[in-house]
């Protein structure tokens, strides 16, 4: 098959003028990598300008091609015919991530040869998600926040999980790494990112008296205080939903890092209105699964490139350094998910919440937030029992179809204006009726007074 591939690639570009040699090729689980050396005078530009029509005349899409760092070759992606599933039980069982060395290190997933790409979150220090529906954002979110709980345990590692689509993150619910149960409205999530930068402040305090720097100095010396890690599931509707988030996250991207609170941004619209430039320059570390155009590759990875990514976990990963590593991410399935949150599970009251400053303010809001939801679910289902009757209406409007509701809007027009024209009618008749009755009054009035007047003259002459 490399065979096929490599004389079908190397006769494709030679329609194109692009002449030189085959390297070394690498079968990885989503592609195919050919290493190819042009011949002396080729521009890149020139290959990468023909992409498009290369991949048509090998009759595949998502052609990816970069040069080799530190090598004169030129790296051609071509994609499988049956990309391979990275499951995600596997890579925490092995080797490499069981060796890995940081304070929070989560698994990306694997490089294009299938070996595991391991950072660490407290060096980064906070990572900007991008991709659209189906692109494997919120698989990828599940595999790093389960990667930070492998390797750390609840009183070395905080949670804040918001979740406006309400299913993401429900089954880290009652967890004992959870500072508060997965924030679903976005008023409470606001909230929330002022008490981070609350908890921010009074970590620089305690950090001042201690004469440490950073929270590392600050575990030196024997101290506790554990990691808290926000992850926000779309950032598009929290930042549109409240205008204070935007300085709530610029804050905590700002200076966060040294006090151990670090941030994991996700959105499926990586627009300049939601990620401006202020939040871009302090989120270097960047992951953008499929994005929908060219211009959504710039603004989250500042060239284009992530429009032809395949989907399904198929990801760039840039990192602080500048360097732009293609990867797939591994896939946890639901039942893997549950088994491995199992043994931390525990009641809310249970949480423990020493090491946080802030814990008190923080397990208070906690509770009044579990008060409103409750509230809320009770209203919910008071509303649903009152409001029934027009609920069943509204169903029965709604299978009349268009054109029926239609002839049922304009018989009810017709009803409408026929009724204000019979009261109009019968409005004019009683005027009439008024003003003869009127009329009648006046003429009787001027009889009688011209008979009295008579009268008089008459009697005053029969006197004389």
């Amino acid at each position: 098959m490399n065979e096929n591939l490599t004389a079908q690639l190397t006769e494709a570009l030679s329609h194109f003028g692009i002449r030189g040699t085959i390297g070394e090729i690498f079968e990885g689980p989503l592609i195919t990598d050919v290493q190819f050396q042009p011949t002396t005078g080729t521009k890149f530009s020139t290959i990468a300008g023909s992409i498009k029509d290369i991949a048509r005349e090998l009759g595949v899409s998502g052609i990816r091609v970069s040069p080799v760092v530190n090598s004169t070759y030129i790296s051609f992606e071509i994609p499988r015919p049956k990309a391979q599933t990275i499951d995600f039980v596997p890579l925490l069982q092995s080797e490499e991530f069981v060796n890995a060395a940081g304070a929070l290190p989560i698994l990306v997933g694997v490089d294009m040869h299938g070996k595991p790409i391991i950072k660490d979150l407290a060096k980064m220090p906070h990572l900007l998600v991008a991709g659209t529906t189906g692109s494997g954002k919120s698989v990828g979110l599940n595999s790093f926040i389960l990667a930070m709980m492998a390797k750390k345990q609840p009183e070395e590692l905080k949670l804040i999980l918001v979740d406006p689509k309400r299913i993401e993150f429900s089954m880290y619910n009652k967890q004992r790494y959870m500072l508060c149960p997965p924030v679903t409205d976005m008023s409470m999530a606001a909230r929330w990112l002022e008490k981070l930068v609350d908890e921010m402040n009074a970590r620089y305090a305690v950090f001042e008296q201690n004469m440490v720097r950073n929270i590392g100095e600050y575990h030196a010396k024997g101290k506790k205080m554990p990691y808290i890690v926000c992850v926000i599931d779309e950032f598009a509707d929290l930042i549109l939903s409240d205008k204070n988030v935007e300085k709530q996250v610029q804050l905590l991207a700002q200076k966060s890092r040294a006090s151990g609170i670090h941030l994991i941004i996700a959105t499926q619209r990586p627009s300049v209105d939601v990620i401006t430039g202020v939040i871009k320059a302090n989120l270097p570390t960047r992951l953008s699964y499929k994005v929908s155009s060219p211009t959504d590759s710039m603004t989250i990875l500042n060239m284009a490139g992530a429009e032809d990514l395949l989907g399904r976990g198929d990801s760039l990963l840039l990192e602080e350094n500048g360097t732009l590593t293609r990867t797939l991410g591994a896939y946890a399935p639901n039942e893997d998910i549950v088994s491995l949150l199992a043994p931390h599970r525990c009641e809310l009251e249970d949480i423990d919440y020493s090491g946080i400053i802030t814990g008190q303010q923080i397990q208070t809001q906690t509770q009044e937030y579990i008060a409103q939801q409750e509230k809320a679910k009770e209203d919910a289902l008071n509303s649903g029992k009152s409001e029934g009757f027009w609920a069943k209406i509204k169903g029965y409007w709604n299978k009349l179809g268009k054109p029926m509701q239609r002839r049922i809007v304009s018989i009810g027009i017709a009803f409408v204006m026929a009724l204000i024209n019979n009261k109009s009618s019968k409005k004019s008749s009683l005027e009439n009726a008024t003003d003869a009755a009127v009329k009648s009054a006046k003429r009787s009035v001027k009889a009688q007074a011209k008979q009295a007047i008579t009268k008089t003259i008459l009697d005053s002459l029969n006197k004389k």
